[in-house]
């Protein structure tokens, strides 16, 4: 096994994005079978989900995750409404991924990778951030992390109510930092050039009408505007060499809501292969041939080191 302690300044932050995770997904195949294995992962939404398997270092089940279980029945549309009342299925999601790719938790919570999952909560109206230890076979917290605004009821945890943190915290650099980070390596399922525009009024008034709450309306016609700044924030570190970002550079036509596997497969594919073609950049943005140069001669001077005597 890596030492992750040659990393312990790089933060990987993963962004959700419905579907489009796909892409995302298969960055992180890439990654994992490159061995670029980071101290410190960040995710909300369907970026949490996939962020599962880069820490468990479970690669077939980023597919499974990605491609496989938005094409049942059930994952998206009049399925998931009928039988969960949201347009999205996350209980029909969560229980094909389990079924098929469960979650080594022996893997994910020894592994050198630690995580964040950030989750909104109704209440205080403020992204939270928990480990994660607090992640069960239940998936509460990761169902919670991928109850998006309007398309899925809130779900109950930790005592409070919570939706997709995407509302106020879309890319969570902020907590990558907060966890002292220096280096971010920024997963995006958003097209280079993309600028999140206002959301319409209808939205905003159907909000305050379900939820009964003026913040979360409130928060929500503000959305774009935290967006957008979140990714000045990264554009400047990337401009000081802190950040580097991997986002399509082509649009292949999938939306959060796309669920044909003839359209997530060559999106997936997208991923990993617009990865490959970069990871020599990856490794040495990652320091990883450093760290592992660095490992291997510390690893060798515990062999010369001479094995003293047992006192008497």
């Amino acid at each position: 096994m890596h030492s992750a302690a040659c990393h312990e300044k790089t933060g990987l932050v993963i962004e959700g994005g419905g579907t489009k995770i796909a892409y995302t997904a298969g960055v992180l195949k890439c990654l994992l079978e490159h061995q670029i294995y980071l101290p410190y992962a960040v995710g909300i939404s369907s970026g949490a989900e996939v962020a599962l398997s880069y820490v468990s270092r479970q690669i077939d089940r980023l597919e499974v995750t990605a491609i496989d279980s938005a094409a049942q029945k059930g994952a998206v549309g009049l399925g998931a409404l009928m039988h969960e009342g949201s347009v999205f299925g996350i209980e029909a999601t969560n229980e094909y991924i389990e079924k098929n790719a469960p979650l080594d938790f022996m893997n994910f919570l020894g592994s050198d990778t630690d995580l964040d999952i950030g989750v909104y909560n109704m209440a205080t109206h403020k992204v939270e951030y928990y480990g994660r230890e607090f992640v069960d076979e239940s998936m509460t917290l990761v169902k919670a992390s991928c109850a998006l605004l309007l398309l899925a009821k809130p779900y109950s945890f930790n005592g409070s109510k919570y939706i997709d943190a995407g509302l106020v915290d879309m890319i969570s650099i902020d907590q990558s930092i907060r966890r002292g980070c220096t280096r971010h390596l920024v997963l995006s399922t958003k097209e280079e050039g993309y600028v999140r525009k206002p959301a319409p009024a209808w939205q905003s008034w159907l909000a305050r009408m379900v939820y009964k709450d003026k913040i979360v309306s409130q928060q929500l016609l503000e959305r774009h505007i935290r967006y957008n700044e979140q990714w000045e924030k990264i554009s400047q570190l990337e401009k000081e060499g802190k950040v580097l970002v991997l986002r399509p550079h082509k649009d292949l036509g999938v939306t959060r809501y796309t669920t044909d596997p003839a359209k997530l497969r060559p999106w997936f594919d997208l991923g990993y292969t617009e990865t490959l073609e970069r990871i020599d950049e990856i490794r040495a943005f990652c320091m990883v041939d450093e760290c592992e140069k660095t490992w291997k001669e510390e690893a060798e001077q515990e062999l010369k080191e001479p094995v003293l005597p047992l006192a008497e």
